[in-house]
This record gives structure tokens, sequence and C-alpha cells, in this order.
């Protein structure tokens, strides 16, 4: 490993780091032919450290290997010619459906979202924010790798938030309060501008602009604006003053850190960009990290975690990005 002390060699070594990286995504690829291959032992055969840098990406990223694992172990490349004349209708169906398969699996692998997003209403991608006017006249601002199901209809108005963060301006309408559920909280409006985050482990409530009620297993709390409540486990917890600026600030696309846990930086880092995010270490976690960052620059917060907490970052463009030390 480079010497931290020394920017020359660092920099050398992340440059081998990226350069294996790259390496090891060619060479996964179907279509990868003999000249390939000579090129990537001539790039190993340069420098004697780029076979450690390339060993180290093969282990940390080993679980990409499972599909090929997969599809090798089915033994179909090892059957003679008889064997594959006979049956050849059910085996084209078998293997068609065997790809299919494949291709689902690492599309779910990699895109843990993609399941809540195609059973909503409203979706949008991973570092793709977007804004929606309801039949009724509201606004919803959805972050990156959100979705909702909606149901506006008679007296009706309510919307179920399956992923991600959601920002609200509920048209005024006494006659049809809107709800939103997400997990076992729901919070009831007439009509005011709020955000509903679904965080993994809990909910939180943040309310911009008049009052909302928040109700869960056990009770149900008044919010007001400029406060925010945090549900978890069925219990609502009291209302807090924010700075709605602050809290609501990726409503403007802008991500505010002030001592956020690597665990918080990371769902953050997964609603920016495409693929899966992963902690090696489960210690590093409770690492935390301060800054104001663009929700469209994922490259920032990646850089200031390697600067200002000294980790290590490895990334399959759109596949997965792995963080160690």
């Amino acid at each position: 490993m480079a010497d931290p002390t020394d920017p020359i060699r660092q920099d050398q070594a992340e440059r081998r780091e990226r350069e294996a990286t790259a390496w090891f995504v060619r060479l996964k690829e179907p279509g990868v032919d003999d000249a390939e291959r000579l090129r990537f032992r001539a790039w190993l055969a340069e420098d004697p450290e780029r076979h450690d840098a390339f060993n180290v990406v093969k282990r940390l990223w080993s679980d990409l290997e499972e599909p090929a694992a997969l599809l090798g172990a089915s033994g179909w490349h090892r059957e003679g010619p008889e064997r594959r004349t006979q049956y050849r209708g059910l085996r084209w169906a078998a293997a068609a459906a065997a790809c299919i398969a494949l291709v689902a699996a690492g599309a779910l692998w990699r895109d843990a979202g993609l399941i809540d997003r195609a059973r909503a209403d409203l979706a949008t991608p991973p570092g793709e924010p977007r804004e929606f006017i309801l039949v009724d006249g509201s606004h919803a601002y959805l972050d990156g790798d959100s979705a909702v199901q909606v149901v506006i209809e008679g007296s009706d108005r309510r919307l179920v938030l399956l992923r991600g963060r959601v920002w609200l301006d509920v048209r005024h309408d006494p006659a049809r309060p809107f709800t939103v559920g997400a997990g076992d909280v729901e919070t009831r409006v007439l009509g005011t501008a709020f955000a509903v985050d679904l965080e993994p482990a809990a909910t939180a409530v943040t309310v911009e602009r008049g009052r909302v009620s928040v109700t869960s297993t056990s009770a149900a709390v008044e919010v007001a604006a400029g406060q925010q409540v945090w549900a978890q486990g069925g219990h609502v917890g009291p209302a807090t003053a924010v700075e709605p600026e602050t809290a609501l600030a990726w409503r403007r696309g802008l991500i505010v850190l002030d001592q956020a846990p690597l665990s918080k930086v990371v769902d953050e880092l997964a609603r920016m960009q495409p693929g899966r995010v992963f902690i090696r270490d489960a210690g590093l976690r409770q690492l935390r990290l301060s800054g104001v960052f663009r929700a469209d620059d994922p490259e920032a917060v990646i850089e200031a975690m390697q600067s200002a907490l000294g980790l290590r970052i490895l990334r399959l463009p759109g596949v997965a990005t792995l963080i160690y030390r």
C-alpha cells in the first residue's frame, strides 16, 4: 500500500486502482477477445505493483462473480453435440428463461429500488429528482431513487411513499384531507408544504409551512412549520425545531451533512447515482462527515470521504461503489 504521507505515491496507487478496476470490468465483458487479454498482460508487465492492485480489486469485488458462477455451474458449456440436438426447442426456451432470470437478478442486484419504482405511479431513478403536478393541483417533488403510489378520486386524496423521500405542497381543500403513508407512519394535512423521508430504519416528517398530524401505531403528534419528527418501530418522537432551509436543502438540489455518520452519507450517495453502495467494514459506519454538496455531484462526496476520512473507494460505474480502508 502506498505511503499516505507521500502524495505522489498516493496518486500513483489511486491511478493503479482505477486502471485495475477498469480492466476487471473489461475482462468480464462477454465479447472480450485474445487481443484484449494480451493488452491486459502487457499492462500488468509494465509495473509489478499492478499485480497487487488487480488482485485487490478481484478480492474486493468477489461478490460480482456470483452470476457468472451460477451460469457456469449449469454445465451448459460441457454438453456434447448429441445432447445439444435433443429437445432443442425446450433447451432454447430454458436458455432464454435462464438468461432473462440472470439479467433480472443482475438488475435487481445493482438497483435495489427497481421493484419499488416498477409498482409506483410516480418514480425517479437515482440521480434524477423530478417535480410532478398531481391531478388535484398539489405539487410533489421526488428526490432521486424515490417512488410513490397516488390515489386522488372523489373525497380520497392519498399518497404512499414506497421509497426515498418526497416534498409536497398540498392544495388546500378542507373537504378532502390529504394523507401520506410511509411504512407504519401516516401524515394527515389539509393544505401545507412538508416532506416525508422514508429511511431504512426510521421515517422523518419535516414541515415547511402549515401544520400536519403524524400518526403511528402508538400515538399522534402535531407538527408545525419549522418542526420535524422521527418515527421508528411504531413510536413517534416529539416535534423538534429545525431550520427548513437546511433540513429540506435536497429540495433545492443541495445535500447538507452536519457530522453525518457514514451510513447516512452512503444513503445520500445512493440517491445521487445508479448502482449499489457498500461499506466493506461495518466499523466505518460511525465515521462522520460534514459538508455541503450539489445533489448532482456524487464525485464531490466521494472525494470528501477520501480526503477527510482517509477512505478508499472502488467503483464499477452504474453497478456498485465499494468503500473501505
